[in-house]
């Protein structure tokens, strides 16, 4: 990553604390997934939750070296565009971004996933999941922040993926607590 890449994301980060409506994740989970989707050589990563694009640009950043790309919903207009312009500073041309509910944009889209990050309404994880279920690959990883933070909001959610035959999970307590899921079949 480079120095540039660095100083924005040092100043997404500073901007989320001290902006209400705009929850990144820690440093160290942007860290953590760099490695994931380098080590899962993932191509293709669905995030669900933008905001200001923080997380998207770890993500970007790290499945550019697989020659992949991110795709990322948002619902809020604002942070569509804050994000856009925060991709356009950190020079990534791998990120599409969606505008609109997750909930009614995951089923529209086309092709597999091997890497899916939830980070948005808590209580919708586990729709958001069953929706792009059959859009995962074999072997794609689904890791969902918040999962000790929010604990309580999404307990379906975590129920469901802990007890799922076709899925193997496991609580990594980082940053918030990131729920990380590997899709067997």
């Amino acid at each position: 990553m480079n120095e540039s890449t660095k100083r924005l994301l040092n100043e997404l980060e500073v901007f989320g604390r001290k902006h209400d409506g705009y929850w990144n994740i820690s440093p160290d989970t942007g860290k953590f997934f760099h490695i994931l989707v380098l080590i899962s050589k993932a191509k293709n990563i669905l995030e669900v939750g933008t905001s200001n694009g923080y997380s998207a640009i770890w993500l970007a950043e790290a499945v550019k070296q697989n020659n992949g790309k991110v795709t990322t919903i948002e619902i809020a207009t604002h942070k569509v565009k804050m994000a856009a312009e925060n991709f356009k500073r950190a020079k990534l041309s791998n990120i599409k971004i969606v505008h609109g509910d997750a909930l009614k944009e995951i089923p529209k889209l086309k092709g597999k996933f091997d890497f899916m990050f939830l980070d948005a309404m808590k209580e919708d994880y586990i729709n958001y999941f069953k929706l792009a279920y059959p859009k995962l690959a074999k072997n794609a990883v689904v890791a969902a922040d918040n999962a000790i933070m929010f604990e309580r909001y999404m307990r379906d959610y975590l129920d469901y993926v802990r007890s799922s035959k076709s899925l193997r999970s496991v609580l990594g307590p980082i940053g918030s607590g990131v729920e990380c899921s590997l899709k067997l079949k």
